[in-house]
């Protein structure tokens, strides 16, 4: 049933569960609402049991985490001794005054902090829904976002997802009881007045999306159209056309703030994206059709709803169902809508497509869903339509929950990092102590991919991957290591540096779970010799450098340029 009018909604009764007639889906709003202090107390313990206190290393949230602490000891926007122009600056900054606030590195308080927020996002779900429709919808649509696995993983992820979503769920919140419920009263002459902390959810949910991701631009662009949607179908058309001049304030200040910029160099992530996406639009056409589109369709969608993937072809109908559901919230709401379009908009061209990327529109996708098999059951009548209902309802709940069940086992695994991401980073932090013992501060570490930033936050030492833009690096010039394992981008580095592997550093560091043998290396300039006409390998005797590399490697290293 589609309801637009939030008057109407408000006032939908729900039959007791014990009458016949009623259909399914009512009878589940009346138990939920009768039962919601019951719901809302197992969604806080579902919580709670996935919480262990322990960072899931992420390269992103590595980043996130230096950056914050360089800000918190009064290093600035920088990382790896260089200005930094990529992270957009929220996470940055919130992890910052975390570390001002409890010193040292311990990231319990981080962890508590973003489980927290995960908490405020459920109650700002709820106050969303509560002020669109009623209070049995509102109570359905916060658990089912409490329990999805999409949510509930990235409750304990140190990453800008959640922060992101907070701020998107208090500005919808303020945007609804703002424009939507400042609307008549029951006798439909009087304007409701809005509250205060409509206006503070407004501005303050507005001004926290745009500092967190990129995907801030994407909703701006949401809510201008919305605005302009409002514009045109009237009555009250001064409204909607100030608060477009204060969304495009707000988007002013930020980029004149924004610390990326405060060299007034280029290079920040939009730069980047509109060099690397736009420059060849054959090759954005192609990544966009047949590259972004199938993910998108045959995992992504489908992932972030249910939880799960379904099965080839199963994964491609719900994907296509879930974006049909997505994009006709703008018969509820348009700006619900132009949100979830634009999130997918955004995604095709912008990204690989990931579940994770629709975390920021999982309330409303939850809230299509269940509008979707209600209205289902309202047409189909019988036992039919409440077994197709029960089967659809399940298929969004025990999937997740049972994902959700597999995810908490994860986090309760002790130790931890001997199943987290199948065990490859048991001894990570053996290794951060062993770069940090034996690298001086001046020194670089090459290091293998999606490990680099997290040693970089572990050692405090410089570490990076060896990308085509960092082979320019001299091995003459400064002090550079290398961590074995290689892998084949740093065997390039060093034939595009003609340089080798100087004897072992320090002791060895074993992952007998994976099993991966870590072993550090000066890297020396020179060639090595040949050895059965391969570049020196893991396990294989240096070669004595000359004397002329010998008198470079003792020469005082000195600090590299940034």
């Amino acid at each position: 049933m589609a309801v637009t009018d939030s008057q109407s909604i408000s006032t939908l009764t729900y039959p007791s569960p014990s009458v016949r007639p009623a259909p399914l889906a009512d009878r589940v709003l009346a138990l939920a609402d009768r039962h919601r202090a019951v719901l809302f107390v197992l969604v806080l313990g579902y919580a709670l049991l996935g919480f262990n206190g322990q960072w899931r290393l992420e390269p992103d949230s590595a980043l996130y985490l230096t950056i914050g602490r360089n800000l918190a000891q009064g290093r600035g926007y920088t990382y790896n001794g260089a200005k930094h122009h990529l992270a957009f600056p929220g996470p940055p900054y919130l992890f910052a005054g975390v570390f001002k606030l409890f010193h040292g590195d311990n990231l319990v308080p981080h962890l508590v902090l973003m489980l927290l927020i995960g908490f405020a996002t459920l109650a700002l779900t709820y106050r969303l829904f509560l002020l669109y429709a009623d209070r049995p919808t509102a109570v359905l649509i916060t658990f089912g976002l409490g329990i999805s696995r999409l949510f509930y993983r990235y409750c304990f992820e140190l990453l800008s997802d959640m922060p992101f979503l907070l701020g998107v769920v208090a500005f919808l919140a303020g945007y609804e009881a703002i424009f939507h419920r400042g609307g008549l009263d029951a006798d439909r002459r009087r304007r409701r007045p809005v509250a205060w902390y409509d206006w503070v959810l407004f501005l303050g949910g507005l001004m926290v999306a745009v500092v967190m991701r990129p995907s801030m631009w994407a909703l701006l662009v949401a809510v201008l159209l919305a605005l302009i949607w409002s514009v045109v179908r009237g009555p009250r058309r001064w409204p909607p056309i100030l608060t477009c001049l204060a969304i495009i304030v707000v988007a002013v200040i930020f980029w004149k703030l924004d610390p990326r910029h405060a060299d007034n160099s280029l290079g920040n992530y939009e730069d980047s994206l509109f060099e690397v996406k736009f420059s060849h639009l054959s090759t954005l056409a192609h990544d966009m059709f047949f590259e972004n589109a199938p993910r998108l369709f045959e995992a992504s969608l489908c992932q972030a709803l249910f939880g799960a993937r379904l099965g080839a072809g199963l994964n491609t109908l719900a994907g296509i169902t879930v974006l049909g559901l997505g994009v006709s919230l703008f018969w509820h709401r348009p700006l619900w809508g132009l949100w979830v379009a634009m999130t997918v908009a955004m995604v095709l061209v912008a990204a690989t497509p990931m579940d994770r990327y629709f975390l920021q529109v999982l309330p409303l996708l939850v809230f299509a869903w269940w509008s979707a098999i209600r209205w289902l059951n309202h047409r189909i009548p019988g036992e039919w339509g409440n077994r197709i209902f029960v089967g659809l309802f399940l298929l969004g709940g025990a999937v997740n929950l049972m994902r959700g069940g597999e995810f908490i086992v994860e986090q309760r695994w002790v130790p931890f990092l001997n199943h987290y991401k199948e065990g490859r980073f048991v001894g990570i932090h053996q290794v951060a102590r062993l770069v940090r013992d034996h690298v001086g501060s001046d020194g670089l570490v090459l290091a293998p991919p999606k490990q680099a930033r997290i040693l970089s936050f572990l050692s405090e030492r410089r570490a990076i991957e060896p990308t085509p833009e960092n082979r320019s690096i001299d091995p003459d010039r400064e002090a550079v290591y290398v961590l074995e394992p290689l892998d084949d981008p740093v065997r390039q580095w060093l034939r595009d540096n003609k340089a080798h592997l100087g004897p072992q550093i320090g002791p060895i560091v074993e992952n007998r779970v994976a099993p991966i043998t870590w072993k550090l290396h000066r890297a020396l300039p020179g060639a090595s010799a040949p050895v059965s006409g391969r570049l020196q390998r893991e396990g294989e005797a240096p070669p004595e450098p000359s004397l002329a590399g010998a008198e470079r490697a003792a020469r005082p290293e000195p600090r590299p340029p940034g």
